[in-house]
């Protein structure tokens, strides 16, 4: 029972730990203009909205007989060869960007590190080669042990939060956070939408937790609720401590090069205080490599049961090249590449985690009517609801790319 139990709660920490990552460590930078109040609003329909999607998500898979059934096999049982095309692809895409996105800010923190350690000017390309070979093994040991690992970093997320609250509260400017305006959210959401996705952890969860609904749906809500909490209270900090403008304000960092370690440099100048600087870099590492761990571990049982490759050295061997190689490649030749890599991950995860959702409760409750184990509440109008905000979410990057948005912000 306590082994059980135990299972239970490293789930819940693996949920939160997956969606807490690269970009928990954006969202001051695209929501501060935003002012705080409206954040805050936002997170909390976007909370919802994929909340909402990741029960959809879990129902998807109960549908399966499979309990080893992965997102491929899913979308193939229930929407046929087209749809296993589009799930191929998305997934694909989306868990290479959002890897790409977390080597390029780990590998950043590594080398600014070594930097300072070394007091001389590190590659970040030296970083994230280290972050690479050094935490992107790790998935070819199991869900048990980055289970393991995973817990112990979010203890050191937990703490080095904490210790950032207390460091940081007294340099809150109460002024600032009436600065922003709304209608600068449009160009926020699929980043904020990509940081509320565990989405791609929930088959490995259902093999862990030997398809329990009870112990499913207790992992899935409680762990997006760390997530939120984690959030509300980071933008509150960030937008509270840097102004809007200036040579460290949020507009500045955002356009930085290299945005978390720019985040960091800000605070440390702002705040007259270099240990909140050591704070925002471990905060900072935790939250990238619990995110990282969970992609990986995704990404490994995607590879793996999509290419019916077996965990032997050699197949090991094969997935993480299919694994790394693209990743790696964009993290080395696009360095500048942070946000917009999160920015494309967000519309593969409204065709992922949105669309094909929906698609298949549809076609598992209304069309092949089959027996259910865990049905989501709204009937066909959450259903309805979930596919026309994921087709906004596609909308808004879209225009955010071909230099549509703007208008779209100074109509509103």
């Amino acid at each position: 029972m306590k082994t059980y139990f135990g299972k239970t709660f490293g789930s819940v920490l693996l949920v939160a730990g997956t969606s807490t990552g690269a970009g928990m460590l954006a969202l001051p930078l695209i929501t501060g203009s935003a002012g705080f109040f409206y954040a805050f609003l936002f997170f909390i329909l976007c909370f919802l909205f994929m909340l909402l999607s990741l029960f959809f998500l879990m129902e998807a898979n109960l549908l399966s007989l499979n309990a080893n059934a992965n997102l491929i096999t899913m979308v193939k049982e229930r929407l046929g060869p087209f749809g296993q095309g589009v799930a191929w692809v998305s997934f694909l895409f989306l868990l290479y960007s959002v890897a790409a996105a977390y080597l390029l800010g780990g590998g950043s923190l590594i080398s600014d590190l070594l930097s300072i350690g070394f007091q001389r000017d590190i590659s970040q390309y030296i970083g994230v080669l280290i972050f690479l070979l050094t935490f992107g093994l790790i998935v070819v040991f199991g869900t048990r042990v980055i289970d393991i690992i995973n817990r112990y970093c979010m203890i050191g997320l937990g703490l080095s939060f904490l210790i950032l609250i207390i460091f940081i509260v007294p340099h809150l400017n109460w002024h600032l956070y009436r600065e922003g305006a709304p209608k600068y959210l449009f160009a926020a959401v699929p980043v904020v939408v990509l940081s509320f996705t565990s989405h791609i952890i929930v088959p490995s969860l259902r093999k862990y937790l030997r398809s329990d609904v009870h112990k499913l749906k207790m992992a899935l809500f409680w762990g997006s609720c760390l997530p939120l909490l984690f959030y509300l209270t980071w933008v509150f900090l960030i937008v509270g401590t840097l102004p809007l403008k200036g040579p460290y304000g949020l507009e500045t960092v955002a356009a930085a090069p290299h945005p978390i370690a720019a985040l960091t440099h800000a605070l440390n100048i702002v705040a007259k205080n270099p240990f909140i600087s050591l704070l925002v870099g471990l905060f900072s590492f935790f939250a990238l490599l619990t995110s990282f761990l969970g992609v990986s571990l995704s990404l490994y049982d995607f590879l793996a049961d999509g290419f019916h490759i077996k965990k032997t050295v050699l197949g090991r061997t094969k997935l993480l090249l299919l694994m790394f190689a693209v990743p790696i490649s964009f993290a080395l030749f696009y360095p500048q590449g942070f946000i917009l890599a999160l920015g494309y991950a967000g519309v593969f995860v409204a065709i992922l985690y949105g669309i094909l959702p929906a698609l298949m409760v549809w076609h598992g409750r209304y069309i092949e009517k089959k027996e259910e184990r865990f049905r989501v509440l709204g009937g066909k109008t959450f259903l309805i609801l979930m596919l026309v905000g994921s087709l906004i979410i596609i909308f808004l990057q879209l225009a955010d790319t071909i230099g549509w948005l703007h208008y779209l912000c100074d109509f509103f």
